[in-house]
């Protein structure tokens, strides 16, 4: 609730939230208010999810990778790193599971309708979800404080609903086996508005590998290593639609995780990450942003480069 603090206060956080995508592209935040609790209640309900059978998972299939009902997506079916046109890759060694944006009303639509959230095998998603909405509402404030619009709630009519906001749920197997693969997720930017993610906490512990995004200054790749505090922090970074909406003022950050080293302690474990991504509506008209000068790039629709994006990931 940014406006339970002073003006001055404000303006300095705005400014260097602003300051964290003119260069890197990510940002960590603290104090958040999502519960500790919380927070392990869904990854335990993740890692419970995941070690069912195959045919247990695969009834919350719906469709490919970005179907418009989420749900179940096994190993073997996306490729990120075909995202960027002309890009050919293997796929990711992944499953996931996603909640999309419902069509009507004010919640996310669980892809098993029919039983509401009470039908999805996470318990805790609805109020995770909650809570994300709740932390994407202050962002888009001070993205609005940052960049200098005059509206605070300048982002809201973008993402009425539907919207594209999705809770996607990642799980890595077990890297026991060498594969020959670099990355377990491949290089890419994201897609739309900004991705909040909770990192696995043991990333880059013990060989593991794990995040690292690339500098755009230096072009070097750098670890994104997890919190040592006891409460859980995100990391936020931005989608090609605040680099359009900027003028290329903010940065839409390559991106990657890289395998555990073979035969390491952290190969043995899987990788949990849990992800909200948000865009906004899919006929909203994505343009430069009033008083950031002559636009760099032609408008698009929000809906169509999502689509294109996700398209080109399936394989």
């Amino acid at each position: 609730q940014p406006e339970r603090y002073p003006q001055e206060a404000r303006e300095e956080v705005a400014r260097l939230w602003g300051q964290a995508f003119e260069t890197l592209g990510v940002a960590r935040i603290e104090g958040h208010g999502v519960s500790d609790t919380l927070i392990r209640d869904l990854r335990t309900e993740a890692a419970a999810f995941f070690e069912l059978s195959s045919p247990e998972k695969m009834k919350h299939a719906y469709g490919p990778y970005g179907t418009s009902l989420g749900g179940y997506t096994p190993v073997g079916l996306e490729a990120v790193a075909q995202s960027v046109l002309g890009v050919e890759a293997a796929p990711d060694p992944v499953e996931s599971f996603s909640i999309r944006c419902e069509a009507n009303g004010t919640g996310m639509e669980p892809p098993a309708s029919k039983g509401g959230w009470g039908a999805l095998p996470f318990p805790s998603a609805e109020k995770y979800v909650d809570a994300m909405e709740r932390i994407l509402s202050a962002l888009h404030k001070m993205s609005a404080m940052a960049l200098d619009l005059t509206e605070p709630d300048f982002f809201d009519s973008y993402y009425s609903r539907p919207n594209g906001n999705a809770l996607r749920i990642a799980h890595y197997p077990p890297a026991t086996a060498h594969s020959g693969k670099e990355f377990r997720y491949g290089e890419h930017t994201d897609y739309s508005g900004f991705t909040i993610l909770l990192q696995d906490d043991q990333d880059h512990s013990n060989g593991a590998g794990g995040l690292e995004i690339q500098d755009p200054a230096t072009q070097q790749w750098i670890p994104v290593l997890p919190t040592t505090t006891t409460t859980a922090s995100f990391v936020v970074n931005i989608g090609d639609l605040w680099k359009r909406w900027t003028n290329d003022k903010w940065t839409s950050t390559n991106h990657r995780v890289t395998c555990p080293s073979f035969g390491s302690e952290g190969a043995e474990h899987a990788r949990l990450s849990i992800v909200y991504f948000t865009g906004p509506r899919a006929d909203a008209v994505i343009s430069t942003l009033p008083g950031h000068g002559v636009s760099r790039h032609p408008p698009i629709l929000a809906g169509d480069h999502l689509l294109k994006k996700i398209a080109r990931t399936n394989v």
